[in-house]
Formats: structure tokens, C-alpha cells, sequence
């Protein structure tokens, strides 16, 4: 699709449509959700288990093709939890398994098919035996996940750090840094005395976050007709 040809009310009514199934559908599956959490595409996301939490202002997106899945594991012996704390974006592809507890803090953005595990899944010698060694993931506020990045269990990134696409972080990432690579490693230091823009400014300022929106959308999509959403549908073209 070249351009989003919908005219405003159009899709005004498919977001409160796709709202009222991620309430039915998705809502229950959590024991916490928080206010003013939002789910893109509620058909494409996979939750299993209990004691899975969100905070307020969680933002999740998924896409047919990259289902965003979480599971916490159980199997009477253990439990895992997961947990997502407020403003936190999750991009689609994401995948949060957990057999002891995985937490995430305020802020974060987990990008496209990032990965994150607390456990091995298998023990090393058994590998009839799941879900094998497990320990605690821990990434404080404002961490950024790149693209199909893997954190791995026992790690903990500290505030405000970036790991980079593709990286596989097997060992603890030290706050205000970039880690990079297989195995990751640091290989840049950020400012700790520089201000770090968070998403929760973006709800804390004079409009709020949700007023932001519609006027924006109301300004790209006030031109649009339903004709043209047609044509673009039936007959696309350059113009449609």
C-alpha cells in the first residue's frame, strides 16, 4: 500500500473494532494490565501461561507474519513470570519465555524479533528434561532491544543501555552502555550527564499522548474518501 487511503472515520472504526477483541480475546490472558495499554493487530499475538503483567501505557504490535508470543512456563515444579513495566513498546516478532521470571522495566523498546529467555530449555545432557537451567532476566528501565537480538538467562542490562541488532547477550550489560555482537560485548559508553528522552514524556506533556495522535491522524487521513479507500482496494494505482 502506497499511501493509508482510510478515511479517518473508517479507521476510527476498525481501531475500536480491534479494540473491543483485544479486550474480549487478550485482556483475560493477563493477571495485570495496566491503563491505557493498546494491542495493534490483536489477532497476531500467542500469550500462555499465568502471572504475566503489564504496566500502564504498554504498547504491543503484531503482524501476521511476526506473531509477538509470551510464555510463561509451568510445570507444577516451577513457574515462570513475566513482567513489562509502563511506556514499554513491543515491536512484532517479539518473543518472552520464561521458566523463573523475566522483568522489564519502565520505558523499554524491545525492536522486531528480539528474543528474550530466562531458561535453556533443555538440560544439557537430558534433553528429554525442559525446561532446564533458569535464571532470573533482568533489563532496568529504558533499555533498547535491536532487531533479532537474544538475551539470555541470568542477564541483567543495565538502565538506559542499547544492544544491537542481531547481538546475543550472554553475560550482564553495565548501565549507559552499547553492547554488540556474538557473544555481546560494550563497545561504546554513553553520557550518564546528557538527558535521556523517554517515552513517558510523550504522556506527560500539555496534550496528552492520545490527543497527539488523533490530531495527527485526523490531519494525514482528513482528505481521504471512501472512494478513493475503494479504488485503492479494488483497482491500486499510483494515484490510489
Amino acid at each position: 500500500m502506497r499511501h493509508d487511503r482510510r478515511p479517518y472515520l473508517v479507521k476510527k472504526l476498525l481501531f475500536t473494532l480491534a479494540e473491543a477483541r483485544a479486550k474480549h480475546f487478550l485482556h483475560p490472558q493477563f493477571d495485570e494490565l495496566g491503563e491505557g495499554c493498546w494491542f495493534v493487530n490483536p489477532r497476531c499475538f500467542d500469550i500462555n501461561g499465568s502471572d504475566i503483567r503489564l504496566g500502564k501505557y504498554v504498547h504491543l504490535m503484531g503482524t501476521p507474519d511476526q506473531v509477538v508470543h509470551m510464555t510463561a512456563w509451568t510445570d507444577g515444579a516451577r513457574s515462570g513470570s513475566i513482567s513489562i513495566g509502563d511506556y514499554t513498546v513491543v515491536l512484532p516478532g517479539v518473543r518472552i519465555g520464561s521458566a523463573s521470571n523475566v522483568t522489564i522495566g519502565r520505558n523499554c523498546l524491545l525492536a522486531s524479533k528480539s528474543y528474550i529467555t530466562d531458561a535453556d530449555w533443555h538440560d544439557l545432557y537430558d534433553r528429554n528434561s525442559a525446561p532446564g537451567a533458569s535464571e532470573r532476566v533482568l533489563l532496568e528501565d529504558n533499555v533498547w532491544l535491536g532487531d533479532s537480538s537474544i538475551v539470555c538467562k541470568g542477564v541483567t542490562i543495565g538502565e538506559n543501555s542499547i544492544v544491537g541488532a542481531g547481538a546475543v547477550v550472554t553475560h550482564d550489560v553495565p548501565a549507559n552502555s552499547v553492547a554488540a555482537g556474538n557473544p555481546a560485548r560494550v563497545v561504546k559508553e554513553l553520557d550518564p550527564e546528557r538527558s535521556f528522552g523517554r517515552r513517558e514524556d510523550l504522556f506527560n506533556g500539555e496534550v496528552p499522548y492520545n490527543d497527539l495522535l488523533d490530531y495527527y491522524e485526523r490531519d494525514l487521513l482528513g482528505p481521504n474518501t471512501v472512494r478513493q479507500w475503494l479504488m485503492s482496494k479494488l483497482a491500486p494505482s499510483r494515484r490510489h
